[in-house]
């Protein structure tokens, strides 16, 4: 990678604007991804993921779309990642390969980013670690870095050095004076930028209907411990995968009560994994078990650590609510901790979780019965005035909220003084322009979501392309199963239509077959089952391998269950 001497202290006179454009991020809480143009060189700061909600089937993963960039990789000079969380790196697997410009970011983020692309089979020498008082030239971009607090440690502001005048992206944080990890907010670095006239902060504005401060993230402790103390059967704590303050916390519970720790689930096994390799988790000896070893330990002796915050039906909280978890069988008796809000979109997937655990029996914890379960990572109303106050920029661009946080924001920034005309009022797409000191709208580029859903990434457009595509090559079959909503057990014969996928001489057995299989498939779950996705996804599941099994061909399968 060739090297670039910084030319912005030779060129604050010229005539070039500064461009600033969100990919993602703005009026989402998710997918965050901003650019930075001054000239021939650009940078980006974060690539994130969002999540897919009830009117996106089919979808696993949401990711920007990088179309502007397409005719202008040559001049990427950097990626700046703010910190671990899936909404600011989800999307690096899936996107660098297209960009392969170096990723530079803290320790414990770049541990879980080489972790991603190991697993993707992708070269990590472009994973550049930064030290949080280093400083790094980009072209016409200087940048450099201050600490903040949040919900995973390494999380830091990013100063941004243009010939245009001085920028601040300052991500997800909080003000917390003890914070698990030690990293507190340093207010006095920030401080000291405010005295260098700042032109512009980008900040999140998530929590800014939240009065007050958060809770310090130590307070979280004495609540896991309060529900161990109080479940005499096995306690499950499910957070944010990257959580790691969470997890050292559970830890410390479990070792003061004598419980051994097991992690279940993919995405929570691998940044326990980094985490602690990288010293970042604090293990005491003989406390971790592994999954399948549960069943060996008295349920009163096990605390799970467990993957399924925000109710994903594919999560292993949710195969275990759904009796389809190998390793975690659930009984009365145990207590499952929700120790994260849902995010938008997956507010009605986390309740259905929580009704298909409560219908189990078991004691569920979470934040509508008990707030002290969860404290948020970002900071609330009088921690962003204090950060606005210690700052003081000319314009504010509010971002990582939907549109009512960023107009909520507004309100409150003019209530410091603020004009209206100095909150950026944008949104994902659009170009902002800084021309001496001065910002204006300068048009849209066209972004739209782009969708990962296991068999590409955006190639087929929509996802509804994508099944009319597999209709029309494999062709399609439809179940439709009654079920009786007290017991979940089958009351009528199971009708299946096929349509496009088999030979009418041979359909006959074939579908008389997958009709058994779809009967043993539920009867492996005798137990009631409220979540009806998961039903569907048991159906769908047991039908694609018996179908590829029998014709090497992957019909769509669609499968309709009502309730009698």
């Amino acid at each position: 990678m060739k090297s670039f001497k910084p030319r912005f202290a030779q060129q604050l006179n010229s005539n070039q604007p500064l461009r600033i454009i969100p990919l993602g991020g703005v009026g989402d809480v998710t997918k965050n991804m901003y650019i930075y143009e001054y000239g021939e060189d650009i940078i980006i700061v974060d690539c994130g993921v969002g999540f897919p909600d009830d009117a996106m089937p089919g979808v696993d993963l949401v990711i920007p779309d990088i179309n502007y960039l397409r005719d202008k990789i040559n001049k990427i000079r950097g990626i700046i990642i703010t910190h671990g969380h899936e909404d600011h790196i989800g999307s690096l697997p899936y996107l660098w390969p297209q960009i392969q410009a170096p990723i530079y970011t803290q320790r414990l983020t770049a541990g879980f980013i080489k972790a991603k692309f190991t697993e993707h089979n992708l070269a990590k020498d472009k994973i550049i670690e930064v030290k949080i008082d280093q400083t790094i030239n980009l072209g016409n971009f200087q940048v450099s870095f201050y600490q903040v607090s949040h919900s995973v440690p390494d999380s830091m502001g990013i100063v941004i050095r243009t010939p245009q005048g001085l920028i601040i992206h300052q991500a997800d944080f909080k003000i917390d004076w003890t914070p698990v990890s030690g990293q507190v907010t340093d207010v006095g670095r920030v401080a000291q930028l405010g005295n260098e006239k700042v032109l512009l902060l980008l900040i999140d504005c998530l929590r800014v209907e939240k009065p007050g401060f958060n809770k310090s993230e130590k307070s979280i402790e004495s609540s896991f411990e309060q529900a161990a103390i109080e479940t005499p059967g096995k306690l499950l704590i499910t957070t944010t995968s990257s959580n790691v303050s969470r997890m050292q916390q559970a830890i410390n519970v479990a070792h003061r009560l004598g419980r051994k720790v097991a992690v279940v689930g993919r995405s929570f096994e691998n940044n326990f994994q980094v985490a602690r390799d990288l010293g970042y988790l604090q293990v005491p000896p003989g406390i971790m078990i592994a999954p399948d070893t549960i069943q060996g330990f008295e349920p009163r002796k096990v605390l799970v650590l467990i993957a399924g915050a925000q109710g994903q039906s594919d999560s292993s909280l949710a195969r275990a609510a759904n009796d389809g978890h190998r390793q975690v069988k659930l009984k009365k008796g145990d207590s499952v901790v929700f120790s994260a809000d849902p995010i938008p979109s997956t507010e009605s997937a986390q309740n259905a979780l929580v009704d298909s655990l409560s219908r189990l029996g078991l004691n569920v914890y979470y934040s509508a019965v008990n707030s002290e379960l969860h404290v948020s990572g970002h900071a609330a109303l009088e921690e962003l005035r204090l950060m606005v106050n210690l700052i003081k920029p000319k314009f504010m661009f509010p971002i990582g909220g939907t549109f009512r946080h960023m107009k909520a924001f507004s309100k409150m920034a003019q209530e410091l003084g603020y004009k209206d005309t100095q909150i950026l009022d944008a949104e994902d797409g659009d170009v902002l322009e800084i021309m001496n000191e001065n910002i204006k709208l300068a048009g849209k580029i066209d972004v739209q979501n782009i969708y990962v859903d296991g068999l590409g990434i955006g190639d087929i457009g929509h996802v509804v392309l994508r099944d009319r595509h597999k209709m029309s090559e494999e062709g399609v079959v439809v179940v439709v199963v009654s079920v009786d909503k007290h017991t979940s057990q089958i009351v009528s014969e199971v009708d299946i239509i096929s349509r496009g996928f088999v030979f009418e001489e041979m359909a006959k057995d074939l579908l008389d077959e997958a009709r058994d299989v779809v009967k043993e498939a539920l009867q492996k779950h005798p137990q009631k089952i409220s979540d009806w996705r998961f039903i569907r996804r048991i159906i769908e599941d047991a039908l694609d391998k018996f179908l590829y099994k029998s014709t090497q061909r992957r019909p769509l399968i669609l499968s309709v269950v009502v309730e009698s």
